[in-house]
């Protein structure tokens, strides 16, 4: 989140963390980590993408390859995991 300043910073004070005012950050809700619980081999053919990142950086090119699982193939309850 980005605030604009369109007035002159005149002065500043450093926030306690025992104070509760309502310039206090909202709490961000954690994200729900989905743990793969079942035993997996690896299977015969992985699906998934290749990207190409180009950097004033670097003199060569980046290749990063994510590679997806696919659980349950064939059934009404396939899904793709990376």
């Amino acid at each position: 989140m980005t605030i604009k300043i369109t007035h002159k910073i005149k002065s500043y004070s450093v926030a306690r963390a025992d104070a509760t005012g309502s310039n206090a950050a909202p709490a961000v809700p954690e994200a729900e980590v989905i743990q793969m619980h079942e035993r997996l081999q690896r299977p015969e053919v992985l699906v998934g993408s290749t990207y190409k990142i180009k950097s004033p950086l670097f003199e060569h090119a980046l290749y990063v390859t994510i590679n997806d699982i696919v659980l349950n193939a064939g059934t009404p309850h396939e899904s793709r995991r990376p």
